[in-house]
């Protein structure tokens, strides 16, 4: 069969439902036992009053010459109407309602109850809620009759807007008296400050302490210690000059011109010098030509000396003097920036001890200001309140009465029916969305699209769940499917030798290769079924007999651990795991001869392997053998373990890799498995054997059911 035809599961609210029916029925009596009280309290039908008042953001005044009061903000004026509200349902509001309802002759509270009890049950049942986009609010009030509903609302609002216009301006005889005592006080205040501050700046000699005005003290006082500073770092400079003058006998390069440089450029020691190299040289030449004994060499050579000695000794005349005129300037200004320092340091003391005083009297003349101008403004908020009180006492203020409450006639409500009906929908589609987010959450495989989709292949083969008899018998024809799909591989690869691994599940591959085997025997195929899981050996081989672990371990040959087991009629010959069990799968080498050697024997040699996540020899033998068939057990594996299966044959890279799917629902497995199987065992078209419909099939279903127990 084309698996690629098969849909997948989907969500399914029908299926769904059947397959959890319990939690289903459990959710839906649930609910019907908790709305049931919610239809008896709330399906009674009521009548219901209201009264509407506005609440104005500004505050509605009388003279129009005055200032009114304003809410600033939306969350200002809603907490505004929070209070109000809170208002309407305060104590000593309803006792004043109630005493004016006594006052008309009108009798609401009950007999056998207090007036304390009768106005907590009014503080419960009036309701205050406010109308949405609107300044207006609802007064309203609910009871199972309708009489003296109305006269109860109106009251309650009468009594509310009275106390709300005498606490909005509440007390204003006694607040005015105190009013003015304040502005008194506060001006009594403000005449001896200033009186103060005066005396202050006659002594400081300034007329204005505003935000702005500075300290002259400062400025002088950074002038003199920065002029300070630099004398300092000018006589500093000039000692050092004096003393590295005196030290190396030359001036620094920063007072100018060198001793050296001045008597290399004097005019009268240039001409001086000029002669006596013009003389010498004529002396040289006159000379140059004489014998020692020679008469005129001696005067000679003393005339030459005598210059020279002329030439030296002005030189260092001029150097004496030169330095001792260079000594006497820098001298002059050590002393000179030496008294310059000490002034400005004597002016800096009297100016920091003048300028202490100085700024004590200009801090506390600026703190006079700061205080007279804190009463003024008290002052002005007094003057401002004072005006507010004298002259919007009688103003309407916030709240005023818009609509009065109307007396009753029809009764609302939804009704027991239609709030029972309610519940009862909610039930069955709350009962219905469990199943159906029961089904959401199921991470499990269940289909064969699922398995191919996340193995990125084909299923060679696939099988349905066992059940009844007509699931029996479809289960197999896709045994004798998967046979074939073997069969074809044999002939084409010439391989015969298919190896089957599970994902977790214990047993999944062991019962796809007892049943292929048996339909390969009846075919008339020589078979060779190989245990060797050795995570869980099969129980169907004799566990006392020698097996694949006992010839691996070299005890006993490979032609002595064949035995003979009995599955579906058919006698299939196979090895079992072995006495072995703790040692695992040894010598691969001799596992690979003896493969081949079944291989050459028999016609198909069936190998059941460990499951792969959960055992190491489940890898080597992929390895060694080459090929591998994935059994995916449906309903038991998660789509992540799946993936690591997939990830972990993809490293392994087997030669060849194939799927197949076991235990795959009928009804969960969504499509049309139901139909295959009814269209297999009745040799025709679904649609001319299901004559009936769905739902009349399921009633006659359970009359027959019913009728079979009543037999019994």
């Amino acid at each position: 069969m084309d698996t690629s035809q098969l849909p997948g599961r989907g969500i399914k609210p029908l299926l769904s439902l059947r397959r959890h029916y319990r939690v289903s029925a459990f959710i839906w009596l649930l609910v019907l036992l908790a709305g049931l009280p919610v239809v008896w309290i709330k399906g009674q039908s009521y009548y219901g009053v209201e009264s509407v008042f506005q609440v104005s953001p500004n505050y509605m005044k009388t003279l129009a010459t005055d200032k009114e009061l304003e809410l600033q903000s939306n969350s200002q004026y809603r907490e505004f109407v929070n209070h109000l509200s809170s208002t309407v349902k305060r104590y000593d509001v309803l006792q004043r309602a109630l005493k004016k309802l006594r006052e008309a002759q009108v009798d609401v509270q009950p007999k056998g109850l207090s007036e304390r009890k009768y106005i907590e049950q009014l503080q419960k049942s009036v309701t205050v809620k406010p109308v949405a986009d609107t300044y207006m609010v609802r007064i309203g009030m609910e009871g199972p009759k309708k009489e003296l509903l109305s006269e109860i609302v109106n009251a309650v609002t009468t009594a509310f807007l009275e106390t709300t216009k005498s606490e909005q301006i509440f007390g204003s005889v006694e607040r005015l008296e105190m009013l003015q005592a304040n502005a008194e006080k506060l001006q009594n205040e403000i005449v001896d400050l200033e009186t103060q501050r005066v005396q202050l700046a006659e002594r400081l000699g300034l007329t204005t302490f505003g935000d702005n005005a500075i300290n002259p003290y400062d400025s002088i006082l950074f002038q003199a210690r920065d002029k300070f500073t630099t004398a300092s770092i000018e006589r500093a400079h000039a000692e050092a000059t004096l003393q590295a003058f005196l030290a190396q006998r030359e001036t620094p390069t920063s007072l100018g011109r060198s001793l050296m440089e001045m008597r290399l450029q004097d005019t009268g020691l240039q001409a001086l010098r000029n002669e006596v190299v013009k003389r010498s040289e004529e002396l040289t030449r006159t000379t140059a030509g004489l014998e020692d004994k020679h008469p005129a060499r001696k005067p000679s050579l003393l005339e030459f000396e005598a210059i020279n000695k002329r030439l030296q000794a002005s030189e260092s005349e001029f150097e004496k003097a030169a330095y001792d005129n260079v000594k006497t300037r820098l001298v002059a200004s050590v002393r000179q920036t030496k008294q310059v320092e000490t002034e400005i340091q004597a002016s800096l003391k009297k100016l920091e001890s003048q300028a202490a005083d100085y700024a004590r009297n200009f801090q506390k003349a600026m703190r006079f200001t700061s205080d007279i101008r804190k009463r003024e403004q008290e002052q002005k908020e007094v003057r401002d309140r004072l005006n507010f009180l004298q002259n919007e006492s009688g103003a309407i203020g916030f709240v005023r009465l818009v609509t009065p409450a109307l007396p009753a006639e029809l009764p609302m409500g939804i009704g027991k029916t239609k709030l029972l009906l309610i519940v009862l929908l909610l039930a069955t589609v709350l009962a219905l969305g469990g199943a159906v987010a029961l089904d959401l959450v199921d991470r499990r495989i269940y289909t064969v699209n699922e398995a191919e989709r996340l193995m990125g292949i084909p299923a060679a083969g696939w099988q349905v769940q066992g059940g009844d008899r007509s699931e029996q018998i479809f289960a197999k024809e896709q045994t004798r499917r998967f046979t074939s799909t073997l069969i074809r591989n044999r002939t084409r690869a010439g391989k015969n030798v298919f190896s089957f691994t599970s994902v977790k599940t214990v047993g999944a591959a062991t019962s796809v290769i007892f049943d292929t085997a048996a339909v390969l025997r009846q075919l008339g195929n020589r078979v060779l079924l190989l245990d060797a899981n050795g995570y869980s050996p099969c129980p169907a081989f004799d566990a006392q007999h020698s097996g694949l672990s006992d010839y691996l371990a070299g005890h006993v040959g490979h032609d002595q651990i064949v035995q003979t087991i009995s599955h579906q009629g058919s006698q299939i010959e196979g090895i079992g795991f072995g006495t072995e069990l703790n040692a695992g799968v040894q010598r691969l080498d001799l596992l690979k001869a003896a493969v081949d050697a079944w291989s050459q024997e028999y016609d198909f040699v069936l190998i059941d392997l460990p499951p792969v996540l959960l055992s190491a020899d489940a890898e080597l033998l992929i390895d060694a053998l080459g090929q591998v068939f994935l059994v995916l057990e449906a309903q038991s594996i998660s789509k992540g373990e799946v993936t690591r299966a997939k990830r972990l044959l993809e490293k392994l890279d087997p030669e060849a890799m194939g799927l197949f799917v076991n235990n795959v629902p009928v009804f969960q497995g969504g499509g049309y498995i139901k139909e295959l199987m009814l269209e297999t065992l009745t040799k025709d078209k679904f649609s001319r054997f299901m004559s009936l419909s769905w739902v009349r099939l399921q009633i006659e279903l359970l009359r027959a059911q019913w009728v079979q127990k009543r037999n019994k």
